[in-house]
């Protein structure tokens, strides 16, 4: 059975925590100044020259992120960058236009232009974006190298059917990802500052909690104090439980686990 299409007021709300979502990685909020370059291009290339003999050597030097951590913030960005999604960029971005109306939205942005800023990044039959890769197979973009690694190597394991890509190692499909995600995180970044310029403008309502609530774990060791209750094998939790809560446990049935403890050692409590 299909699912529901999502209201526009559930895709913006979907959008923005996603984007929050996104921003929270460590990548956006700690390596700033490295994703700023690979969204640049910027690369070194050092020249040494022999003064003697005139011999000429190039050094080419680009910093990169560690795969892993741009796999977890590629899994993030994903569901934006995905047509199938209820949150793709280009449906958020209709949903905006729904919900504000396109009178009132012209007076604000050039929905075209967020349009055409969205796919001067994802579309991957483009021209390249930064350089194209030649091999004895042919001629490839960064841009479909960055989604040969992005579902060949991290989602799908498939391997390459083009032959040129076929010719490239999983170094080189990653060394043209890691820019690409990082354009595309320009995106996510400036959409989202975008949604919330309306927000506070009064032209755009989301549901408040879509800004504050948690969208990422903080917490990775749980130290709480809980109610344990144990029981015999096979013995049914009772259906009123989620509602009553543990007053809905038979004492004489469910007992603590020190209790139980006591059955079994024949009421010794020591």
């Amino acid at each position: 059975m299909a699912s529901a299409t999502p209201t526009p007021q559930a895709v913006i709300e979907g959008f923005l925590l996603r984007t929050r979502r996104v921003m929270a990685h460590s990548l956006i909020r700690e390596q700033a100044a490295l994703m700023s370059k690979l969204h640049s291009g910027q690369v070194t290339i050092w020249v040494t020259v022999n003064t003697k003999t005139g011999e000429e050597s190039h050094r080419l030097q680009v910093e990169y992120p560690p795969e892993e951590s741009l796999e977890s913030l590629a899994s993030r960005v994903r569901p934006l960058i995905l047509s199938g999604e209820p949150i793709y960029y280009a449906k958020a971005l209709d949903a905006l236009e729904q919900l504000v109306g396109t009178e009132v939205l012209n007076e604000e942005i050039d929905l075209a232009w967020w349009h055409d800023y969205w796919r001067a990044v994802i579309d991957a039959n483009l021209a390249a974006q930064a350089y194209w890769v030649a091999t004895p197979s042919g001629t490839t973009t960064d841009r479909k190298l960055m989604y040969a690694w992005l579902y060949g190597d991290v989602i799908h394991a498939q391997s390459p059917r083009s032959p040129v890509i076929r010719d490239l190692s999983v170094d080189q499909r990653y060394y043209a990802a890691a820019p690409g995600i990082a354009r595309i995180c320009d995106r996510v970044i400036y959409t989202h500052i975008m949604l919330k310029g309306l927000i506070d403008k009064g032209v755009l309502t989301v549901d408040p909690e879509v800004l504050s609530e948690a969208v990422v774990v903080t917490t990775t060791s749980v130290d709480e104090e809980v109610t344990v209750r144990v029981s015999d094998v096979g013995v049914p939790v009772p259906d009123d439980l989620t509602t009553i809560g543990p007053d809905a446990l038979d004492p004489a049935v469910w007992r603590t686990p020190h209790q139980d403890i006591a059955a079994l050692r024949g009421g010794d409590t020591d």
